[in-house]
């Protein structure tokens, strides 16, 4: 037929997946800031706000508030969105999130997954320190979720190198159901049956993650 190459000419199939995954790669790198330089000058004061309490470089030096620093994308994306409408309720942000349009949320997702993820404060626990956490993780299935390194994916957050007195509060926000939003339904179930003493030994775990 005219107009069609030989089959031993046609590039395979591998090849043009190559190809596109090469191109959106491209082009995600092309368009995600990634450094204070890329950011566009309306963002700048806005990203003067978030840094007043989550840190200047998204690791936050702040009692009880999560560093953003690495986080993925999609989630910290819904998040604002969940407190932009009313989902979920954080008192601090009411003001910050109530004009943001979709694009400023894009924008906050894709900067702060650019930025190095925190580094703990104090070493990983050896591997005789870590068991008791273990066995409260591995029931639970966290690494479905927030993957083996805890490092979150998709709409599951970062939890390695998470500040520890946040963690501590995100759970148990959620053991009381005071936390819920798309999503985080069956975190209330999973952490239900925590003692405090297991929320701070899953915090303090978590946090010396690299």
């Amino acid at each position: 037929m005219r107009g069609v190459a030989p089959a031993q000419d046609r590039p395979g199939r591998g090849f043009l997946v190559g190809m596109l995954v090469a191109a959106a790669a491209a082009f995600l790198l092309a368009t995600a800031p990634t450094r204070a330089a890329e950011v566009p000058a309306e963002m700048r004061e806005k990203l003067e706000t978030c840094a007043a309490c989550h840190g200047p470089n998204g690791i936050s030096p702040n009692q009880d508030v999560p560093s953003l620093a690495a986080q993925p994308d999609i989630f910290t994306q819904w998040q604002l969105v969940y407190m932009r409408d009313g989902t979920r309720k954080v008192d601090s942000m009411e003001a910050v999130v109530r004009d943001m349009t979709d694009d400023d949320i894009r924008f906050y997702g894709t900067y702060f997954a650019s930025l190095p993820a925190p580094v703990p404060q104090q070493a990983k626990r050896s591997d005789a320190e870590s068991g008791e956490v273990l066995n409260l993780m591995r029931p639970r299935r966290c690494a479905n979720c927030h993957d083996d390194s805890m490092a979150g994916k998709g709409e599951m957050p970062r939890l390695a190198g998470q500040r520890a007195d946040y963690l501590v509060k995100a759970l148990r926000d959620f053991r009381s159901n005071a936390r819920r939003g798309r999503g985080n339904a069956v975190m209330v179930e999973l952490v239900a049956t925590l003692s405090d003493n297991d929320v701070k030994l899953l915090a303090d775990y978590l946090s010396r993650l690299p």
